[in-house]
């Protein structure tokens, strides 16, 4: 069957991305805070036996991508994956899955980043699955200094300083072209961190022009000002 190009930029921003050639898909597994029970592996594996070629692979942001499967395969990937909780997705121009560290057994961890990326993605990620934004808005949770998920790049990053108190920046962006983001003044508590995350997507969706990045937006009407409305 051909696709054509709008076709496969649906199936792109709903998680299935056309391969090189033009015929197979990778099937992006969402999963939350990179964490996978056995049940789960199992049947990943066995979906990938099944439908791919025996393997899968790991995004750089936690995720799963099975490689390899056909158009006509991809609901019974989909349905399959459903029966033990994983899900397709984590693409297009939408809030993404939170990208955390594992400050929840790593010893240096402030906070328990596995809780809070949780929430995020409950409150954010499938709550504002449906809202679509000028383009893709990143969150990164770091738990400590370190930044081993590389919070100056996020859209906007909560980073570790204190036992339960994180600092906020905002305006990065990683890709072709990087932005360092910018640290908001003050700490904040996880509650407070999560409607600030809210109010900047709120903004970003009402001031955000099509195709531009949160950095971009940032950039543009500048960090003081967006800031303020955070």
């Amino acid at each position: 069957m051909e696709l054509s190009i709008e076709q496969k930029k649906t199936l792109k921003g709903q998680g299935y991305i056309c391969s090189k050639d033009g015929i197979h898909f990778s099937c992006r597994v969402v999963i939350p805070a990179g964490r996978m029970n056995a049940q789960e592996t199992r049947k990943i594996v066995e979906v990938s036996e099944k439908y791919g070629r025996g393997y899968f692979t790991l995004t750089q942001r936690l995720n799963v991508q099975i490689p390899w499967v056909q158009y006509q395969d991809l609901e019974n990937v989909t349905r399959e994956l459903k029966e033990v909780g994983l899900s397709i997705g984590g693409t297009g121009m939408r809030v993404r899955p939170a990208h955390t560290c594992k400050g929840n057994i790593c010893a240096m961890g402030l906070f328990d980043t596995e809780d809070v990326t949780g929430k995020i993605d409950e409150r954010f990620y499938k709550g504002f699955y449906d809202v679509k934004l000028p383009n893709k808005f990143r969150i990164e949770v770091s738990g400590c200094g370190n930044g081993c998920t590389k919070p100056l790049l996020g859209c906007i990053s909560l980073q570790g300083r204190k036992p339960d108190q994180v600092a906020i920046v905002i305006g990065g962006m990683s890709g072709k072209n990087q932005v360092i983001g910018k640290e908001l003044p003050g700490l904040y508590s996880i509650s407070e961190a999560l409607d600030i995350i809210e109010k900047a997507i709120s903004y970003y969706r009402e001031n955000g022009i099509q195709g531009e990045r949160f950095a971009q937006t940032v950039e543009r009407i500048g960090f003081e000002t967006v800031s303020n409305n955070m």
